[in-house]
């Protein structure tokens, strides 16, 4: 399926054509219809700016067939595909331009040894009219029956060497690193690859200068000073430390100085790193919350921002040129979050991306000599007439007093009666939710039910002591605020206390599995996508690989998690029905949680149902998969949470 140019074209609207969100009332809907509009993947994402700027490589949904289709589009809006997704075996993830005639793109594959699956990765590279794609190192590490899980890993793009790359090198049990030629496939060895080695970087010059080790007991990052082949050592812990945080990001504007996430003050914060003293200075701290994603653009993918996450994302910029560009656009975008995703590498060009809590996304082209705006396309179209619900911070005092961060979106029109509620707990436990737009949320909001979303002690981003010991080893903590959070909304009468259910993905499955088992008086319904349903089954499946120690720090392993923590455990205690759903590729979490806490809760005579999906992976990545999961939540809520006269009415 090729796009049609017309259609690009349309999209591509002057100003703010994407940012709005039509206010327009829509006819009540059926939870199908719903499902369609909200379940359905996005249509485009991925894009990135070719170096000159005259094209845009995004990726593209074929809908009638779940794969995700790369794209290449010219300034006058003509298209073309140059690569596409393997059914059933690898799909299509990310693209980048090399230079402005050849794209690298990675793709994401399931393999399994018959006990255990996992991710595996390849590195494909094509020209942008689709011509001459070839698979990078797939064929060599074949020859050198090399069994590697990792083969897309760029390590230096080398802006400079017009025909070559520096990648990871795998080889069984480490990597070392390679010049890559992004034309003919050859390979040439610049560091041989070492047991245990699982991470470079370079200092932006093509030379690796920052390695990480791992191993089953220790988490180790050396340095070499700049034309030296010693290396030293940087930083150690052991494995199962996960909280000493020490995360070198890349160099700065010099070649000696490294640049470092690790706390200060109990929050993730950056550091500067003098190589050859060891000195060290702080760039950036925020008094309340941990530094989060870094952003690198140009030539040289240089360090221009690091994000952090209050109420909704912000930005500390270390580039002027790019704080300016959002200066500029920020009025067009009022109360809209803007990010720069790629520039020109004449800095003349840049892409943006614009969204909110009730704008689904857009990407926009700024050409900065002569202030000229364009819109270009939105990741959901379906959703650009919708009217959706607005997401407000909503904190809470928990019953120790804990002031606890979350999120309350309400229906459009709530305001003549207190609405049920859905709580969505998020999963991890150590990310968080943040304000933006949530196509899960905006799916119960559209069914008139408002959404919960608590930050809970144990999640990500408000520094170490919030973490604490996580959402498994201190379940009951995590549980208790969520509940706390509910109770708040009830006693403010925001909600319908007679109608609430809980609903999770991941963690968050495994987060709504326990609320529903101590707190059984205030839920009459549970859902838990893709869940943890048994955290030692969760240590068990982790017994293959490297980090096990890790996992199994996190989690726990005394009676208080595996047993009274564990909802497969506890099954019989469970008194409202359960609706499952699971992916039987998950390497995040088994399949045989879900399968094994159905079949518990049927034996304990238990409400459940059980929905598996084939060939899908935890994040239920496909558009048929998740109409048909939201078209199913849709029921099984509307069946579980009616009203009091609609019960009446029925019976």
């Amino acid at each position: 399926m090729r796009l049609d140019p017309r259609k690009l074209v349309a999209l591509m609207l002057t100003g703010s054509a994407l940012m709005g969100v039509s206010a327009a009332a829509h006819a009540a809907e059926e939870p199908g219809e719903l499902a369609v509009a909200f379940g359905r993947l996005p249509e485009l994402w991925g894009a990135r700016l070719s170096p000159d700027g005259s094209r845009i490589s995004f990726l593209h949904m074929l809908e009638e067939q779940d794969m995700a289709t790369g794209y290449v589009v010219t300034m006058d809006g003509s298209n073309k595909p140059f690569l596409t997704s393997k059914k059933d075996r690898f799909e299509l993830r990310w693209c980048n331009w090399a230079n402005d005639e050849r794209l690298l793109c990675g793709f994401t594959g399931i393999d399994t040894d018959g006990r255990t699956r996992w991710v595996t990765t390849r590195l494909v590279a094509v020209d942008p009219d689709g011509e001459n794609a070839k698979v990078m190192l797939q064929n060599r590490l074949i020859r050198q029956r090399t069994r590697a899980q990792f083969q897309d890993e760029i390590v230096d793009w080398m802006p400079d060497d017009h025909d070559h790359v520096l990648v990871e090198m795998p080889e069984n049990n480490g990597t070392g690193v390679a010049k890559l030629n992004i034309y003919d496939g050859s390979v040439g060895l610049v560091i041989r690859p070492r047991a245990g080695i699982r991470e470079w970087l370079t200092d932006g010059h093509g030379e690796p200068r920052v390695r990480m080790y791992l191993s089953p007991k220790t988490l180790r990052w050396d340095y070499r000073p700049a034309n030296e082949r010693k290396w030293q050592l940087l930083h150690e812990r052991p494995i199962e430390d996960r909280h000493d945080t020490f995360l070198p990001i890349g160099f700065g504007a010099t070649r000696q100085e490294l640049l470092v996430l690790q706390p200060y003050n109990n929050r993730l914060s950056l550091f500067a790193r003098d190589l050859p003293s060891g000195n060290e200075r702080l760039v950036f701290a925020h008094d309340e919350v941990d530094l989060g994603g870094y952003y690198r653009l140009g030539k040289y993918r240089r360090l221009v921002a690091i994000r952090y996450v209050t109420d909704a994302s912000r930005y500390h910029f270390f580039d002027e040129d790019i704080e300016r560009v959002i200066a500029r656009v920020r009025p067009t975008f009022p109360g809209q979050a803007i990010s720069v995703v790629d520039e020109s590498w004449d800095r003349g060009v840049y892409l943006l991306h614009v969204s909110g809590d009730m704008n689904p996304g857009g990407y926009y082209l700024f050409d900065i000599n002569n202030s000229k705006l364009k819109g270009l396309w939105p990741k959901y179209p379906q959703l650009t007439e919708r009217s959706l619900s607005p997401m407000r911070p909503y904190a809470f005092q928990a019953s120790d007093g804990t002031r606890v961060p979350g999120y309350l979106t309400l229906p459009a029109d709530h305001a003549d009666h207190a609405p049920p509620l859905v709580v969505l707990p998020h999963g991890g436990p150590e990310s968080r939710d943040e304000w933006g737009f949530d196509w899960l949320v905006q799916y119960f909001a559209a069914l008139d039910y408002a959404v919960l979303q608590v930050n809970f002690r144990g999640s990500g981003g408000y520094g170490d002591a919030w973490v604490g010991e996580g959402g498994f080893r201190a379940w009951r903590q995590a549980i208790g605020d969520i509940t706390d959070g509910v109770q708040s909304l009830i006693d403010e009468e925001m909600i319908d206390p007679s109608r609430l259910c809980v609903v999770g993905w991941s963690y968050g499955g495994y987060a709504a599995l326990m609320s529903a088992i101590e707190e059984r008086e205030l839920y009459r319904c549970v859902v838990s996508i893709a869940g943890v349903t048994d955290p030692g089954e969760l240590i068990q499946d982790a017994r293959y690989f490297v980090n096990r120690k890790l996992v199994r720090e996190m989690i726990g392993d005394d009676e208080e998690v595996l047993r009274h923590g564990s909802p497969l455990k506890r099954a019989g205690e469970i008194s409202v029905p359960v609706l499952l759903f699971h992916g039987d590729e998950d390497v995040n979490v088994d399949v045989q949680h879900s399968k094994k806490l159905h079949k518990a809760l049927r034996k304990a005579g238990k409400k459940t149902t059980l929905v598996i999906y084939d060939d899908a992976e935890h994040g239920i990545w496909r558009n048929e998969y998740r109409v048909d999961m939201l078209d199913r939540i849709g029921e099984f809520l509307a069946t579980h949470l009616q009203s009091v006269e609609s019960r009446a009415a029925v019976h």
